[in-house]
């Protein structure tokens, strides 16, 4: 296939910035120049305004397959997950029954190998994902686990954090944490601070992930291992993420959720649930900290911080409503709406490309002759009214409903095959 006059966003790349051909055969990119003579049966892409940038890939989305298919299923995901650009997603273990076997590694590789876009697994840190016993970590590493964790919104004790980042050392495993204490929350429903008052709602102060984080960043010192802080989102613990100054071969690094940086918890003023998420929205400062920590390169990977929750677990009063939102669609579009000039989206881009993949030990791509055709395929031009029949899903609790959102996903190309956008 050919892509005709795409400009290409890649820091890494020769031609980052530059707009120019790309042929692309046998999933490989094989040619890079400018004005390439289409073959007579060769599928060309045209758009105007594209640009052409490594596969977009997510780390931590929930899948409800196997246990709440109403929910999200495998191909409902995927489908959520092309609209968004994505070419592949590392999916949480907490289905039901927990993935945490090599039996349900499998179930998973079968069912998701459709070649447009690749389900990566995370296995569960502890057995039912209870944080008492850690799973079999090297037989599910070796069944292609790329990570361990229990799951976001889960209290991890110090002593099983300690076991499972000394054990990953044996093999070169990977732990994921996000660091949170739930006995101080107190039945929260939203960031504390002078909207939680406002609004009358228990607030869920910032102690509630700085303080577990304090320790996990103590234990990963002590054990030397390897860990990935997932979700943070307070203007602190990108301090104290700076203020270790961890090396990368331990601290891998940091992710935050794009709904963090785009929406403060002022937004639930009209207790809206499609914005009640964990971590919680927290204040215009925090979310500007997060923003600088993505440019500045603290902040890793931007993540779609993707949970589905059907009518039933959402349509009810605020304080039973449940946790999560839509993301995977959205994701990188929304950032667009705070951006600043061309150095800005090379970040956000990195932070859904190289970040991601770096973090997860997956092999680098960049827009080079040579390597793999894994891309996504965008325009920052335009904008358009996002509505629910953009959604892909079984589920329509996304925040972005009715907000005038930037840019386009266009196409990704995954597995020798191009997949357009409607």
């Amino acid at each position: 296939m050919l892509l005709r006059s795409v400009h290409i966003t890649d820091p890494d790349s020769p031609f980052h910035r530059k707009t120019v051909d790309v042929r692309v055969v046998a999933g490989q990119i094989t040619e890079v120049g400018k004005s390439l003579e289409a073959a007579a049966d060769e599928t060309v892409f045209a758009r105007e305004h594209a640009r052409l940038s490594p596969g977009f890939v997510d780390i931590g989305a929930y899948l409800g397959d196997p246990g709440h298919e109403e929910r999200e299923d495998i191909q409902s995901l995927i489908a959520s997950a092309r609209a968004g650009g994505y070419v592949a997603v590392a999916v949480l273990p907490n289905t039901s029954p927990v993935r945490q076997t090599v039996a349900d590694m499998a179930y998973l590789n079968a069912r998701s190998q459709t070649g447009e876009v690749d389900l990566l697994p995370l296995a569960a840190l502890s057995h039912e994902t209870k944080g008492s016993d850690l799973t079999e970590m090297m037989e599910l590493n070796e069944a292609g686990a790329i990570a361990f964790t229990d799951g976001p919104g889960r209290s991890l004790a110090g002593s099983l954090l300690k076991r499972g980042l000394e054990y990953a050392k044996g093999f070169g495993g990977l732990v994921m944490d996000s660091p949170y204490d739930s006995d101080l929350a107190e039945d929260g429903q939203m960031h504390e601070g002078k909207h939680s008052v406002q609004l009358g709602l228990q607030g869920i102060p910032t102690i509630c992930e700085t303080i577990p984080l304090r320790r996990a960043l103590s234990i990963l010192t002590y054990t030397e291992g390897r860990l990935l802080l997932h979700l943070v989102s307070s203007a602190e613990s990108l301090e104290l993420i700076r203020a270790y100054g961890l090396s990368p071969e331990r601290l891998i690094g940091c992710t935050v959720g794009a709904h963090h940086l785009s929406f403060t918890d002022e937004e639930l003023s009209d207790f809206n649930p499609n914005f009640k998420v964990m971590p919680p929205l927290r204040s215009a400062s925090d979310r500007e900290a997060l923003r600088r920590g993505v440019l500045d390169g603290t902040i890793t990977a931007i993540v779609s911080h993707h949970r589905a929750r059907h009518g039933e677990e959402k349509d009810l009063e605020f304080s039973y409503a449940a946790f999560g939102a839509l993301g995977l669609e959205t994701a990188f579009r929304q950032q667009l709406s705070w951006v600043d000039g061309e150095d800005d989206i090379d970040r956000v881009v990195a932070a859904l490309t190289s970040g991601p993949r770096r973090l997860l030990g997956l092999e680098p791509v960049r827009i080079a002759v040579g390597m793999p055709a894994s891309l996504t395929l965008f325009t920052t031009a335009g904008s358009a009214r996002f509505t629910a029949g953009d959604l892909q899903g079984k589920t329509r609790n996304s925040p972005l409903i009715g907000r005038e959102l930037p840019g386009r996903i266009l196409a990704t190309i995954n597995h020798d095959r191009l997949w357009t956008s409607a």
